[in-house]
């Protein structure tokens, strides 16, 4: 479903996963631009996009217009309506078993667990509410979310295990606390002057069975799925594969999974409209904490900001949680990661 403009009031209560999403196009100085800038550059943190539709099965309803799949394919473009809509199942179709829809890419370069995130996917969510205070990233938004899967053969996929905070229906036109969200594509806003996706790490993969026993190789991936999420809540996550924030500071993990919910029942563009899915490069320098492709300043006021949190609190900023293996806690152990890689700049930061 098209919504061009949402006029709600909210109040911020930011949700734990305040990761911001990676700029589709950037400016010379490295950082986010709206796409029909003069100045604007495809960000080149990117080095691929999709190149083949191998599968479109959309949930019944979808309009023409919106049913090409290969919108799906190059770069992300920051238009809303430069996409392809896997469609929404209602509440008969759910009960009947009838499968949500999904899209499946190739790629002309294989995608590799490497350092940092490993792609990215371009939904055309649309923000009624955006705070990037802290550099973390909060807000209402309509949102659309979908799972994504990795493939290594075409057949069998691993699934990203996410999570989904938000506690019950939302409606048609409702919104989603996107800090609310891990995992799932559609968590960005990307539409309207705003060009971000939402980014996906391999490494979170590795433990997943199909993974662990060699069907799914994460250093060799040549197909990405997306599958839409009906936000009815009888589709859930897998929230207790992740720790929970309450029970610091012993980290546990969730006790149970949740259902998942946004904006439901969407009708002739429904369920996730996907726009692009990118393939990143390596990212050698974990404490370039904005992904501008330097440590500088600027990164060093986002890490002094989350200074002293732990995973749940308010500032928290995952991307300061540099020292490995994660603690959960920005303490002196990242600033030393910070200190030594003070400076650096990506290989791909001038491409």
């Amino acid at each position: 479903m098209q919504v061009i403009v949402l006029l709600i009031s909210v109040t911020v209560c930011a949700g734990p996963y305040t990761e911001p999403g990676v700029n589709g196009y950037v400016g010379e100085d490295g950082r986010h631009a709206e796409p029909a800038d003069t100045n604007a550059v495809i960000n080149p943190i990117f080095r691929g996009w999709a190149t083949s539709v191998i599968s479109y099965v959309p949930a019944p309803g979808v309009f023409a217009f919106w049913a090409d799949p290969n919108k799906a394919l190059g770069a992300a473009t920051g238009n809303n309506f430069d996409i392809v809509s896997l469609g929404d199942l209602d509440q008969d179709q759910i009960g009947q078993g009838a499968e949500p829809g999904k899209i499946t890419l190739s790629f002309s370069e294989t995608i590799g667990d490497s350092n940092g995130y490993d792609f990215v996917v371009f939904e055309n969510g649309l923000v009624s509410f955006y705070n990037t205070g802290g550099g973390s990233v909060a807000g209402q938004m309509f949102a659309e979310l979908g799972y994504v899967e990795v493939s290594s053969n075409g057949v069998d996929f691993a699934r990203f295990p996410s999570v989904s905070l938000t506690s019950g229906l939302v409606g048609m036109y409702g919104t989603i606390e996107i800090s609310e969200v891990y995992n799932l594509a559609g968590k960005h806003p990307n539409g309207n002057g705003v060009c971000t996706g939402t980014p996906f790490d391999l490494s979170e993969i590795a433990e997943e069975g199909i993974v662990v026993s060699g069907v799914v190789d994460v250093n060799n991936i040549n197909y990405v799925r997306i599958v839409d999420i009906p936000g009815s809540g009888d589709f859930g996550d897998e929230a207790v594969k992740h720790i929970d924030p309450d029970s610091w500071s012993a980290w546990d993990f969730y006790a149970n999974n949740h259902p998942i919910y946004d904006a439901w029942l969407t009708f002739e563009s429904g369920g996730v409209d996907l726009e692009a899915v990118g393939v990143l490069e390596e990212q050698n320098y974990s404490a370039d904490i904005n992904l501008d492709g330097v440590v500088n300043m600027f990164d060093f006021l986002l890490f002094g900001s989350a200074w002293g949190s732990h995973f749940g609190q308010v500032n928290w900023i995952g991307r300061c949680d540099l020292a490995e293996p994660k603690d959960y806690v920005i303490d002196r152990f990242d600033l030393a990661v910070f200190c030594a890689q003070w400076l650096k700049v990506e290989q791909w930061r001038d491409k």
